[in-house]
């Protein structure tokens, strides 16, 4: 029978624990899949409505090279999918292909070759034929794209850790003290209705939750990154005012390079020389087309302040779910023992104290992860690997919305199915070449998020928590000699010659036929 009621009140503290976890991992994850999947609809409505706007304005000479825009979009949605496309070499290859396809139509009546449109597109930066519109444009993708995928992913790894931690099982300790702490008055002849003293529930529970307890601190500063990243998306991050215009800005920079054509080639032909003359045609309606373009740039103002409001709606909704969580490791036991476990404040002398009915004389242990000095639960042991995992895992998320939020890139290293083994936060140092102090989008410069307070101090009997930037770079390792060998050594140095060997071989056999038939072809030549 003792082993069967411990077996009730370790099962009954399994489930109202899971219950709890579970409640705001539903929350976190409800809004999560809200975000992405207004975002998704978002990229899909702006590409419709470039698809539409440039078939209409250029006609078939858009269809022909629609691949160029197209293939734009979907590396801005493997950026979001995946992370794994580097968004400043995107914008390059976009402009720069547009500006040889523009460069080409415009000057029809020459003949170029690949060597000569490479030659065209090295030009391509100092001559500026779009103006500044691929810089703005190029910075303030990245900067929106890398803040909303930074806010989608954590909430993603925050409902993750949630739902991890709902697996840890109570210890030996924690179920003879929840036995004792409900079971018993039953097995003394109490009445069912005496309840635990509060101050009792809450030592049980705090050493019941130390392993819990442990992912307060980057919890805390997991939530207050959060709450940054929110405010870039609401003001000059808004994913929502820079997709889905971006048919009319990638607009302006092709009537930018129709206004100054003329020039671009004159410079262009300077400096990669005047292009072969191709067949005399007649100008067809295409190239008419794009010298005579009328833009309808009638945005539909109605739907596109419309979604900015659902946008601005969630992430606001969304950021308070998250700020409400804060502190929620150490308020957990509090939040157990309010559920029925406990007799009112008020009547502190009329509930079980462990022995008997009366005042529980002990006083509250801390909150917090350190509980060796509790008097109920005293054994809550270092740290579990799952516990250590979800530290780092919130580690690292909160180290990349920290670039995320000051406009910095953000290296995802297996972020997709991954289970958080990565290495360092991927903050992406800033360079000199990033125009990371343009104020055109009311971004200021050395405005670095920084966390209010420092985490507590961490109890000597767990393991520290391991932060991303602390991680020593990653070494190549060097092959393990035989110690038992003592020719290893000449083992190693023979090995390397034999590698300057095959070098020469391979350089013999493969170069001098080929200098031989070369040789041979210019006496050919000759003769």
């Amino acid at each position: 029978m003792e082993v069967r009621l411990q077996a009730r009140a370790r099962d009954k503290h399994e489930k109202a624990t899971k219950e709890t976890l579970q409640r705001v991992h539903l929350v976190l994850s409800t809004r999560g899949a809200k975000f992405h999947s207004f975002f998704k609809e978002l990229l899909a409505t702006s590409k419709k409505g470039f698809h539409e706007m440039f078939k209409k304005t250029y006609g078939i000479l858009y269809e022909q090279n629609a691949y160029l825009f197209t293939d734009l979009f979907k590396e801005l949605e493997n950026y979001y999918a995946k992370g794994t496309v580097d968004l400043d070499d995107t914008m390059d290859n976009f402009f720069n292909t547009l500006y040889q396809k523009m460069f080409t139509v415009l000057n029809s009546q020459y003949k170029f070759d690949n060597k000569y449109l490479e030659c065209v597109g090295e030009h391509m930066k100092e001559m500026r034929p779009f103006g500044d519109v691929p810089q703005k444009l190029g910075v303030q993708i990245k900067r929106s794209f890398v803040a909303t995928r930074a806010f989608s992913q954590a909430l993603t790894v925050a409902a993750d850790v949630l739902k991890n931690m709902q697996s840890l099982k109570p210890s030996k300790d924690c179920a003879a003290a929840l036995t004792r702490m409900t079971v018993c008055p039953s097995c003394s002849g109490i009445a069912d209705n005496v309840l635990a003293c509060g101050d009792m529930c809450s030592n049980v529970m705090k050493g019941c939750l130390a392993q819990h307890a442990a992912l307060d601190a980057e919890w805390n500063h997991f939530v207050e990154a959060v709450d940054k990243v929110a405010d870039r998306l609401l003001g000059p991050f808004n994913i929502e005012m820079l997709v889905r215009p971006i048919n009319l800005k990638i607009s302006e920079a092709i009537m930018n390079f129709q206004e100054n054509s003329l020039d671009v080639s004159q410079r262009v032909f300077t400096g990669c020389g005047r292009p072969v003359l191709g067949r005399r045609r007649r100008r067809d309606n295409r190239e008419l087309e794009l010298e005579t373009l009328n833009f309808d740039q009638d945005a539909s103002t109605d739907d596109r302040s419309s979604s900015a409001a659902t946008l601005d709606k969630l992430v606001k909704e969304t950021r308070l779910r998250v700020r409400d969580s804060r502190q929620f490791w150490v308020y957990l036991p509090y939040q157990l023992c309010n559920d029925g476990l406990v007799v009112p404040p008020s009547n502190t002398k009329e509930c079980w104290n462990g022995t008997h009915v009366d005042k529980y004389i002990y006083p509250v242990s801390p909150d917090g992860e350190a509980q060796t000095l509790n008097p109920e639960v005293r054994s809550s042991g270092p740290r579990l690997t799952i516990v250590r995992d979800q530290i780092f895992a919130l580690t690292t998320i909160t180290n990349r919305l920290k670039s995320a939020y000051n406009g910095q890139d953000v290296e995802w290293i297996d972020t997709e199915g991954t289970e958080w083994n990565g290495s360092g936060s991927g903050s992406g140092d800033k360079t000199d070449d990033d125009p990371i102090t343009d104020d055109e989008d009311g971004f200021e410069p050395g405005s670095g998020y920084e966390p209010k307070s420092p985490p507590p101090e961490t109890p000597k009997q767990a393991p520290p928590v391991v932060h991303p930037e602390a991680v020593p770079p990653r070494v190549d390792v060097e092959p393990k000699l035989d110690t038992n060998n003592d020719n290893s050594t000449s083992s190693v140095d023979s090995g390397a010659s034999r590698q300057k060997i095959s070098l020469s071989r391979a350089l013999t056999t493969y170069l001098v036929p080929i200098v031989v038939v070369w040789f041979g072809g210019c006496l050919t030549e000759w003769l």
